[in-house]
């Protein structure tokens, strides 16, 4: 399909007038038709706004002056944000409708470069949760395999990708929202240094642990997508006081690669996923990278992560009138109950834990410039449910011990999609690197897409 080639082809085909924004931008949402009932990918799409954008990037085309380097391309943005004209209803039933009038800061930068938006992606309810599904709405599904989940919160983002709908989206993470489907569903997520992305409004009830970031099916298609979105504004006050936004990537060969203790995740994880693991190290070490072990209580990290996410999500739920609450997903207000009434000592225990825990993480990469672990422990699960079937626990948070931890840190992190030798399924491996040190990640994440290259799922209607 027309909409499936690189956007590096699309460029060399839309320069020399071979095809144009508007067939690719058909192709793509005829797809995303095509899809959309068995899979509940998205929860928008505008045909009308996407080819009116289309026509307009046709004619910079024409006129050889395209806006950016992903002028013309096709792409959606997670339900959560702002974009002008059309509503945000989060996930939930009870929301307003009524169109936003100004778009969020990231989507206003894609508008601006030429992005072809077909709509909004799904996500459950106030994106609580690391599976999409809502009561309102129903339940996203695998490309893959439509009878397990996407993971989530940015699911729909990583349905849409990894069925090849689009080449990226644009989530958000606040508990690995971005990285759990990008590794459930054999994509690329990144969740970059906190603030790198800009976020507005910023939830602040959430402290400063929600990231933007993209997910892609490819690392060209990704970095293409962060040089446009990345950047300070006026308008997120945290995107201000790091480095300069850069995609110059150092050579991989000159990167010091470390490995966190196995005995923080291999006891954790299921078979393909240490298997998985296996094949990353048994590659880095033919090719001449000297691996060195790092020991860091990720879980320790994640519990702080987790505990901030949780309070987050309580603070959300008080904002709801009284009468509404019982229309909410029931999985949602059990998820609170523990921190309704957690007062300001709790809340600064949380603070005392999480600076110990981000200054002993920024001493590990003194040591080295990217850590690698599991994204998560597990592979994708049966559909509709919020934890694997026969599960003891009931928190989702209990299968996912890796990625709050880099939240609460704020420090970049990406998962890459492998396929476990046997296995049908992806599993994520996760890169984790210093503040505002993305370029180590991106230069890793190339090196891996050579050995390791991601696959869009063969999915049809």
């Amino acid at each position: 399909m027309l909409h499936q080639q690189s956007f590096s082809k699309l460029r060399q085909l839309y320069q020399g007038g071979a095809i144009s924004p508007v067939e690719v931008a058909l192709s793509a949402l005829e797809h995303a038709e095509a899809i959309n009932p068995r899979l509940n990918a998205f929860a928008l799409l505008d045909r009308k706004r996407a080819l009116a954008h289309a026509r307009l990037s046709e004619q910079r085309w024409h006129r050889g002056a395209p806006a950016s380097p992903i002028d013309g391309m096709p792409m959606t943005v997670k339900e959560f944000a702002m974009v002008a004209g059309w509503p945000c209803p989060r996930g939930s039933a009870i929301t307003s409708r009524t169109p936003d009038q100004e778009s969020t800061v990231f989507v206003q930068r894609l508008d601006a470069a030429g992005a072809v938006l077909l709509g909004k992606t799904r996500a459950p309810e106030f994106n609580w949760k690391g599976v999409t599904d809502s009561p309102a709405f129903g339940v996203t599904r695998n490309p893959w395999n439509p009878g397990v989940t996407t993971g989530g919160s940015s699911g729909g983002c990583a349905a849409a990708v990894g069925a090849g709908v689009v080449r990226a989206s644009v989530g958000s993470d606040a508990g690995g929202s971005v990285r759990i489907p990008a590794a459930f569903t054999g994509t690329i997520g990144l969740k970059p240094t906190y603030g790198r992305i800009p976020l507005t409004p910023n939830p602040s009830h959430f402290f400063h642990i929600a990231h933007v970031g993209p997910i892609a099916i490819g690392m060209d298609e990704l970095m293409d997508v962060y040089r446009v979105v990345a950047g300070p504004s006026v308008a997120d006050w945290t995107s201000f006081g790091g480095q300069s936004v850069s995609v110059e990537l150092p050579p991989a060969r000159r990167l010091r690669v470390g490995v966190l203790n196995p005995e923080r995740w291999w006891p954790r994880c299921e078979a393909a996923v240490n298997t998985a693991m296996e094949q990353v190290m048994s590659c880095l070490q033919a090719d001449g990278f000297q691996l060195v072990t790092v020991d860091y209580d990720v879980e320790a990290a994640t519990r702080v992560g987790a505990e901030l996410y949780r309070l987050g999500c309580a603070a959300t739920v008080r904002d709801i009138g009284p009468g509404l609450r019982p229309q909410l997903d029931p999985g949602l207000l059990k998820f609170v109950q523990s921190v309704q009434h957690c007062g300001i000592a709790h809340y600064q225990q949380l603070c005392r834990l999480r600076d110990q825990q981000s200054n002993r993480l920024a001493a590990c990469f003194s040591d080295v410039d990217v850590l690698i672990l599991p994204t998560l422990p597990l592979q994708a699960f049966a559909a509709g449910n919020n934890v694997p079937p026969g599960s003891i626990d009931e928190d989702w948070m209990s299968w996912n011990p890796f990625t709050p931890a880099f939240n609460s840190t704020q420090v970049p992190a990406l998962s890459y999609p492998v396929w476990p030798s046997g296995s049908a399924l992806p599993a994520g491996i996760q890169l984790v690197a210093g503040r505002y040190q993305e370029p180590s990640l991106f230069s890793l994440a190339h090196w891996l897409q050579r050995g390791f290259p991601p696959r869009v799922a063969p999915c049809r209607p």
